[in-house]
């Protein structure tokens, strides 16, 4: 909010600095009349003031709406017209004053006569038009280029604090030891999977460091990397649990944020799984043209839910903060948190 103050007072500020600009320079002559002050204050309160309307249109408006979605055509031609608009101001302000204003009575006063012509374009008025439009324009992609920065930094940062925190939640030695245990038993009874467990630990663990490292890795193989972890999760799950992956849809050629899925599968496993009750858990990747739908759904049971507060992973609230950063505006993500079922629906436009 101080934020907000501080920033009207500078354009204030600004603008009262730009409006005594003429005054300082130009400073009105003694024998200006009172029909020919009137003449100019009108001309410049009129000028003034559709160059400040056209600031903050273009400002918030035209740069937004044309030039920032790369319609350049359309927004080169609507600023081509309105600086033939305020080239032509004067004229047409001096046609209209004077068919609304009359003379006083008696001798012409002295200043600028009646049948006075103006010329068609005013460089003055062309020169100061184009300043406000470097001006506003020059603002507004600076802004934007220092906003995209700051994200880029963030984005940076968030990436490395999720590689942190993944490491942390998962090569840790519960799960290392948890998983090597799963292992040992079935190389104790020669069993077959012996082999594919170690190579999708192996695969967890290389991913992590090498293609999680990078901003945008392959879809299939965000995909591959959840399998194995769902694979790796399920040898420690009884029968009450009953897992699902579904994809929908063909995952070449698209891209995507690395462990982006793996919290909400992450969080599924911690509190949906119950050593006493059914417990299902069905993930969804669905793949289409322009987008692309990921949910998860568990049951929540009451000996799970105990465990809340002690939260691992990187958790939902900071893949919300990965997302605004690395999609934003492009993502839509819902949470059902019901009385039996918790579902996670992650939309993203792309």
């Amino acid at each position: 909010m101080e934020k907000r103050i501080v920033q009207i007072i500078i354009h204030i500020a600004a603008w009262v600095c730009f409006l005594m600009v003429p005054f300082v320079f130009y400073p009105r002559p003694r024998e200006f009349s009172f029909f020919t002050e009137k003449y100019f204050l009108g001309s410049f309160i009129i000028t003034n003031s559709l160059l400040i309307t056209f600031y903050y249109l273009n400002t918030f408006f035209f740069i937004p709406k044309w030039l920032d979605q790369k319609k350049f055509l359309i927004y080169g031609l609507i600023i081509l017209v309105l600086l033939i608009f305020f080239g032509c101001l004067p004229r047409i302000y001096h046609y209209f004053f004077n068919g609304w204003q009359s003379p006083p009575p008696g001798p012409r006063p002295s200043g600028r006569p009646r049948n006075f012509q103006q010329p068609l374009l005013q460089p003055g008025n062309i020169a100061v038009f184009l300043l406000i439009f470097v001006f506003s324009t020059g603002i507004k992609v600076i802004n934007q280029w220092l906003r995209s920065e700051q994200r880029n930094k963030e984005i940076a940062n968030e990436k490395v604090n999720a590689e942190l925190s993944f490491l942390k939640a998962q090569i840790n030695p519960h799960f290392l030891f948890n998983t090597l245990n799963n292992i040992y038993a079935l190389a104790s009874a020669q069993s077959e999977k012996t082999a594919p467990a170690v190579m999708k630990l192996s695969s967890i663990m290389r991913y992590v460091l090498t293609e999680a490292r990078n901003d945008l890795v392959p879809l299939e193989k965000e995909i591959q990397f959840t399998t194995h972890y769902i694979e790796l999760q399920k040898m420690r799950l009884t029968d009450k649990s009953s897992i699902t992956f579904n994809v929908k849809g063909d995952p070449l050629g698209r891209q995507i944020a690395p462990l982006l899925l793996l919290p909400f599968v992450e969080n599924a496993f911690k509190y949906g799984v119950s050593t006493r009750e059914v417990s299902p858990i069905c993930i969804l990747l669905e793949i289409k043209k322009d987008s692309m739908y990921f949910s998860v759904t568990n049951h929540k049971h009451i000996s799970t839910l105990l465990k809340t507060a002690d939260n691992t992973g990187i958790g939902i609230q900071n893949t919300r903060r990965r997302l605004d950063l690395l999609y934003p505006d492009k993502y839509d993500l819902a949470i059902d948190d019901g009385p039996v079922e918790f579902t996670v629906h992650l939309n993203i436009h792309v």
